[in-house]
């Protein structure tokens, strides 16, 4: 069976044709040939009917059947009778004796009258099929009435036979046309089998139907096992596929193929990006409270768009992604700050010892270590989150690193954090804010940031201040919005995240600016997960 699967479609089709063709032609034939045969058959028996009729009607046979006419031979009757083709004709007379026939050699000899009593004793005539002499035949009998004046009688009767083989070899005759045609009709269709299937494989990019099908299986498998969601439509805007992940991100029933787009999506942004014609990349849109990212590409051919694949990415696996590579490259930032930092005091030290001059080495390591304490001090006892500290102390690095007086107030105080404030979170918060404050001061002197935390109350309260030179009253409509900044081209995209993800924990954010006192940045953050922040 499965070796059958694989004939190739050609063969398959070329044989269904040849099949087909055949069967049509035997039916075909069989029905003619019955037809045929009933109609031949009727007219011969009429005709042999009308032969026999018309025989016993003639007056030279009636003058013969007189007793009184005195006319010894039929001599001149057969062989009038003799001219009629494919019949032979036997006269018998009323004691059921054949007294001629068309046939010379024939050899039927005495017959009763019961044979034939319907014409000799009942005047009747009729036509039948019978076997005679092992052939089977049509017989027509007729009765021969004899006028006598005031009375009629029967004195004989005719028979004419006809051969049944006679009809069988025309019909034959006519089978033999009709199989030349059909010769003719089968290597049409052939011929027309061969260049269906070329063109079949030809729309098939020559793949036989058990490739398709495969294909098709593996091309089902890989869609609904990809994460990415797969939706596609056609011309008319009917759904022609969705994946697993498409119809989980788009909250939609199973069974929407074959049905608008328009019935099933309420998002008119992405019903236009699937019906455009053009291409769309990372489109945004809004659906059921769910950010996602939207691709598109169209299907064109002969110029026309014949449907539209489209791929779905949840925002939040974005952001994810995001969020992992922000919290990596932070601690690549602090670890290479910290390294260069460190590495910059050593050669200090190394370079005091080289010049012997131990008291000054002592100074600076007492220094730097009282420093160090200080700052370790309100770290750790003041804020006892370890995902706060973590990102302070590298924080602290790469101000040492840019000489930037990094101070964290002395009355901060942080006892934990919820647990729905991830690290990652905490990154792109805290992260940004510091490294913005961090670049409005790269031009000042003295370069001076603030970081003040607190959680006293029903929200952790943060603050970061800078003396730099302010915000610009131009941007302030638009601090917040993706890709506006005043650091030039492809930027802008860090108080845009923080707001977003500052939005996600029901916070809020805040600011003041002054041109002589720089910014002072605050964000609001609930303690409760769920809760919402009132107005600030």
């Amino acid at each position: 069976m499965k070796k059958l699967l694989k004939v190739p479609i050609k063969i398959k089709i070329l044989v269904l044709i040849v099949i087909l063709i055949i069967s049509i032609i035997v039916l075909l034939s069989a029905m003619y040939i019955v037809m045929k045969l009933n109609d031949d058959m009727a007219k011969a028996e009429e005709l042999t009917m009308q032969t026999a009729k018309t025989v016993s009607y003639m007056p030279a046979l009636h003058d013969f059947y007189n007793p009184y006419k005195l006319v010894n031979t039929l001599g001149n009757v057969v062989n009038q009778v003799k001219k009629i083709d494919n019949m032979e004709v036997f006269f018998q007379k009323r004691n059921g004796m054949i007294i001629a026939s068309t046939d010379d050699e024939s050899t039927f000899g005495e017959l009763t009258i019961e044979e034939h009593e319907k014409a000799l004793i009942y005047g009747s005539s009729y036509v039948m099929q019978t076997v005679e002499e092992d052939k089977k035949v049509i017989k027509a009998v007729a009765p021969i009435m004899v006028n006598y004046g005031e009375y009629k009688k029967v004195e004989g009767a005719v028979i004419v036979l006809f051969e049944v083989n006679q009809l069988y070899e025309a019909i034959w005759e006519d089978i033999r046309e009709i199989l030349k045609v059909s010769v003719i009709i089968l290597f049409l269709g052939i011929f027309a089998g061969y260049s269906l299937t070329n063109s079949i494989r030809k729309d098939t990019l020559n793949l036989e139907p058990y490739e398709i099908a495969a294909m098709f299986r593996e091309r089902n498998a890989i869609l609904h096992s990809v994460k990415e969601g797969i939706l596609s439509i056609d011309e008319k805007g009917m759904i022609t596929m969705v994946n697993t992940s498409a119809a989980q991100l788009l909250t939609l029933e199973s069974g929407v193929e074959g049905r608008l787009v328009e019935e099933v999506i309420s998002s008119e942004v992405m019903i236009e990006g699937l019906k455009s014609c053009k291409k769309q990349v990372n489109v945004e849109i809004q659906i059921d409270e769910k950010a996602i990212i939207m691709n598109t590409q169209p299907i064109i051919e002969a110029g026309k768009r014949i449907g539209t694949v489209a791929s779905l990415r949840d925002r939040t696996e974005i952001k994810r992604m995001i969020d992992a590579i922000s919290e990596v490259k932070q601690y690549s930032d602090d670890l290479r700050a910290q390294s260069h930092e460190f590495t910059n005091k050593l050669y200090a030290i190394l370079g005091l010892l080289q010049l012997d001059k131990k008291e000054k080495a002592i100074e600076f390591i007492n220094s730097e270590a009282t420093l160090l304490k200080k700052e370790e001090k309100i770290i750790f006892t003041k804020i006892k989150d370890e995902r706060v500290q973590a990102i302070l102390l590298g924080k602290l690095a790469q101000a040492s690193e840019k000489k930037i007086d990094f101070v964290i107030d002395k009355e901060s105080s942080l006892e934990g954090l919820p647990d729905n404030l991830n690290l990652s979170s905490l990154i792109i918060i805290l992260g940004n804010l510091i490294s913005n404050a961090f670049d409005a001061v790269k031009e000042n002197a003295p370069k001076e940031v603030k970081f003040f935390v607190t959680d006293i109350g029903d929200e952790v309260i943060f603050e970061i201040q800078d003396n730099g030179t302010g915000i610009a009253e131009e941007m302030t409509q638009q601090l917040f919005e993706k890709g506006q900044s005043s650091k030039g081209k492809n930027r802008g995209y860090g108080l845009f995240n923080v707001q977003v993800e500052i939005e996600s924990l029901n916070g809020v954010i805040e600011y003041s600016s002054d041109e002589h006192k720089g910014t002072i940045f605050t964000v609001y953050l609930p303690k409760k997960e769920g809760s919402k922040n009132g107005n600030h």
